[in-house]
């Protein structure tokens, strides 16, 4: 492996166009993770203008000015920008009036002091006498389940919190912990975005750079001689140490500048898994044409996945995707320690499961298009009947994957639950039914495969999702695995007629079935 690594740096030393890529993403990094840890995001700074200096980020001097101030009163222009201008400018006369009562004061000028407090979302299920049916009443109904946090002692604490009577006799200018109900602004989402995308930016250029060499040695036949000296696993994982290597570097030195070592960690988890992925890509791939096609949508995909549930972190759901923790760790939050183990388990599978695919098929890397490319290696894979069972087992983070992306695109439908709940179907039943599939090519009885695959699925999803599933549904857990049985079954029925009759058929059983489900909790 570390002749292939010396290798892969002697080949990309003489590129000055690598070189200079690298370099610069570093410097580039290095001061946006500065600039950030120094200051924060500023996503509001200068954007307004005034005639006179004005003691707010927001604000800067200027000839035409949004707002003239002058002998006692505000000018505005008349336009939109300067009537925003002018409600800023008002916010900030109002926020130093505050501080200077509260200075001289203290907390008995003002009848109301608030603040934000996160409170960590506890997922709680309560079922409706509808499900009388099934034999545990009273432990579905428990009404410890619907418990919510008493707004009294929230109240105590912000009480003992503000008693600061020295507070006015200080003549420097001083922060309001708490403020006014009118000046109480929640977090701002866009900056989480910011936070998590300067961050995991240079790891895109460092996974390109690596898929364009990849892609090289593969064009160029380059495999045929190194696999003659070393092994396919050996090849793969050498030709990335010179990558995560560098992808180390940057994330070391981000987690030293905010003093989070969690950040590297998480960093070069997504680093990795990203050169996972390119590297089965240009397995799929015939070309450079049809590399760049696949890694475009293959990076809508993975990008969606990372750092769409950041904006809905108060879902535990979310914390499959390492961003959320990231973004979590950078806003000072504590992060429960079962979420970053479910992250990287999360990560590091999918990683795993890729390299071990690419290396066992460079076999065939030269021929048959991408869908045979696919369905072959599936088929190598399910020669046994345990391996069913496994690799569908392994394909849940995949499930999980492709499932965040659908709910990223499909959210402004979030009104027409049922087509959702279709597409998320399809996603579910294209994994068992692959497996199957490529298992009668190998000619294992396809109802055994069936049974396999869906208890592989099952017992997957759960092993993952087992920390954010309510401890009051466990019980109701056999349900969804006679689902996944006989949905399992009605496309072994129908794959008689074809591969896709078989997925929609028993995609159409899933669908129904979930939405059943959704209509019996929501009547």
């Amino acid at each position: 492996m570390l002749r292939i690594a010396k290798l892969e740096m002697r080949l990309k030393k003489g590129s000055k166009k690598v070189s200079l890529i690298a370099t610069f993403s570093l410097i580039l990094t290095l001061l946006m993770v500065y600039q950030i840890a120094s200051n924060g995001v500023r996503l509001d700074e200068g954007i307004y203008s005034s005639n006179i200096p004005i003691e707010h980020r927001s604000f800067t001097i200027s000839e035409n000015p949004d707002i003239t101030i002058g002998y006692g009163k505000v000018y505005l222009r008349g336009d939109l920008k300067s009537l925003s201008a002018f409600d800023e400018f008002r916010k900030y006369l109002r926020e130093e009036y505050n501080r200077w009562v509260y200075e001289r004061f203290g907390e008995k000028a003002f009848p109301v002091l608030v603040n934000l407090h996160e409170i960590p979302t506890e997922v709680k299920i309560a079922f409706n006498k509808s499900f009388k049916s099934f034999k545990t009443p009273q432990e579905i109904t428990t009404p410890k389940a619907v418990e919510t946090p008493k707004p009294v002692e929230t109240v105590k604490t912000v009480e003992k919190t503000i008693e600061t009577p020295t507070v006015a006799k200080k003549p420097v200018k001083t922060e309001m912990k708490y403020v006014t109900p009118e000046n109480l602004q929640p977090p701002i989402l866009l900056e989480k975005f910011v936070y998590a995308f300067l961050f995991v930016m240079p790891f895109y250029f460092i996974a390109q750079v690596y898929s364009s060499s990849f892609m090289e040695d593969k064009v160029r036949k380059r495999f045929d001689v190194i696999l003659t000296v070393v092994s396919a696993k050996e090849f793969l994982i050498g030709k990335m140490i010179p990558y995560v290597t560098f992808g180390l570097v940057i994330s070391i030195a981000i987690a030293t500048i905010l003093g989070k070592a969690l950040i590297a960690l998480l960093l070069i988890s997504i680093l990795i898994l990203m050169l996972s992925i390119d590297s089965f890509i240009v397995f799929l791939s015939r070309s450079y044409k049809e590399m760049s096609f696949v890694s475009v949508v293959v990076t809508l995909v993975v990008t969606a996945y990372l750092f769409i549930p950041a904006v809905f972190s108060f879902i535990p759901m979310s914390k499959l995707s390492p961003v959320t923790l990231l973004v979590e760790s950078i806003e000072g939050g504590e992060i429960d320690l079962k979420y970053v183990l479910l992250s990287l388990l999360h990560v590091s599978l999918m990683s795993f499961v890729l390299i071990n695919l690419t290396s066992n098929s460079f076999e065939f890397m030269y021929t048959r298009g991408l869908i045979e490319k696919v369905v072959e290696l599936t088929a190598k894979l399910t020669d046994k009947y345990y391996k069913v069972f496994t690799f569908v087992l392994l394909s849940i983070p995949f499930v999980l994957l492709m499932e965040l992306f659908t709910l990223a695109i499909t959210f402004p439908l979030r009104n027409y639950i049922f087509p959702v709940l279709i597409v998320l179907a399809l996603v579910e039943e294209f994994f068992k039914g692959l497996f199957i599939y490529s298992a009668s090519m190998n000619e294992l009885n396809p109802y055994v495969s069936a049974i396999l695959s869906a208890s592989g699925f099952f017992v997957g999803e759960k092993l993952i999702l087992i920390p954010l599933i309510p401890t009051n549904v466990l019980s109701l857990l056999l349900l969804p695995l006679l689902a996944h049985i006989v949905s399992s079954l009605l496309f072994v029925l129908a794959m008689r007629w074809g591969f896709k009759v078989g997925l929609i058929t028993s995609s159409a059983f899933h669908s129904t079935y979930n939405g059943l489900m959704l209509w019996m909790l929501l009547k």
